[in-house]
């Protein structure tokens, strides 16, 4: 079975290890999500940089880079998201709707700054992973989990949105481009409310959700198996695989990256009773092509083959760069280049 890593992340500049455990769990490729606005302002250009080892089977998606004093404005995301592109990104990941980048930021997605951007993916069907939300439970120290509190990720707290506004702020960016070629991340935080999921991915035709586990996602799949896999059935044409993996062998949530994969791969293939991590139940048994389009085909068809890099366009990205970055960072930009 083709395998295709939708969502990964470089976190300790180490794209090797990376493509080495991409090996270890049998990826025919994995895309590399660039979170710049959270780790290090230089995370989309490493990701770039990563598909020179393996310009066939890496994939980029670019974020926006913020400079501290400067305020945020349309016209920039725009333009960065074009250099992005034009450096040989293969798409656009958004974190800005985490609560704890939100509430740093302060900038709606459905307001002036995000606007042009989004007019700009629509128009050329740039494809986005969007993270959007969280589990309901960070919102209330009874009931966010330990990992949570020890991350900063509990929303509680001023200046912290509210679940239902991030929610409200994605509808109304699809409202306005209905086209939007967006995979929610994390099955959009929508696995105590299928209905909710189900409702966007009727309402529009490139609204898709990545199966990224979160900490609650495959624990309520495995509650209610016989309706998560008439849910995977009926919509399999629109959720792509994904792990979070990271350039490390550790999870906070979870422990391992191996954990998450066995865990995820035997609650949605296998169909009998496991017990992986602490967590036992009965895996959904999805069908042989329900699996192949959600483990590989749905991401392809959305995403194709890896772009590959053009120097003149990395340039490009680089010298808009430079002037945003520390001195420090302008360094290390220089000494990756």
């Amino acid at each position: 079975m083709r395998v295709i890593d939708s969502h990964v992340h470089l976190e300790n500049h180490d794209p090797a290890k990376a493509l080495a455990m991409a090996d270890d769990f049998g990826y025919e490729r994995f895309a590399l999500m660039a979170i710049p606005c959270y780790t290090d302002p230089l995370n989309t250009l490493e990701c770039l940089l990563a598909k020179r080892a393996a310009p066939e089977r890496i994939y980029a998606f670019g974020g926006m880079v913020y400079t501290p004093g400067t305020p945020a404005n349309g016209r920039d995301h725009e333009k960065q998201l074009e250099l992005m592109m034009q450096a040989g990104c293969d798409g656009f990941k958004i974190l800005e709707s985490k609560p704890s980048v939100y509430r740093r930021l302060q900038l709606p997605l459905d307001g002036d700054v995000f606007d042009r951007a989004f007019a700009l993916a629509q128009a050329e069907q740039i494809p986005i992973t969007w993270h959007a939300g969280d589990p309901a439970t960070f919102w209330d120290a009874k009931t966010a989990p330990e990992f949570a509190v020890r991350h900063n990720w509990l929303c509680v707290g001023e200046g912290f949105p509210s679940l239902a506004r991030l929610y409200g702020e994605v509808e109304n960016v699809f409202a306005r481009y209905p086209r939007l070629c967006a995979s929610m991340a994390h099955l959009y935080f929508t696995s105590d409310d299928r209905a909710h999921a189900e409702r966007m991915l009727d309402q529009y035709e490139n609204f898709w959700l990545d199966l990224t586990p979160g900490s609650e996602m495959y624990h309520a799949f495995l509650a209610d198996r016989d309706g998560w896999k008439a849910f995977f059935d009926k919509y399999q044409d629109k959720l792509v695989f994904g792990t979070d993996m990271v350039d490390a062998e550790g999870d906070v949530v979870f422990g391992s990256q191996q954990t998450i994969v066995d865990f995820v791969l035997n609650t949605l293939c296998d169909d009998k009773p496991f017990s992986i991590g602490g967590v036992s139940g009965t895996g959904l048994g999805l069908a042989p092509a329900v699996q192949q389009k959600i483990l590989a085909g749905n991401f392809e068809r959305r995403a194709g083959t890896p772009n590959p890099i053009s120097a003149s366009g990395l340039n490009a990205y680089a010298e808009y760069l430079m002037p945003r970055l520390t001195k420090e960072d302008q360094r290390r930009a220089e000494a990756l280049l």
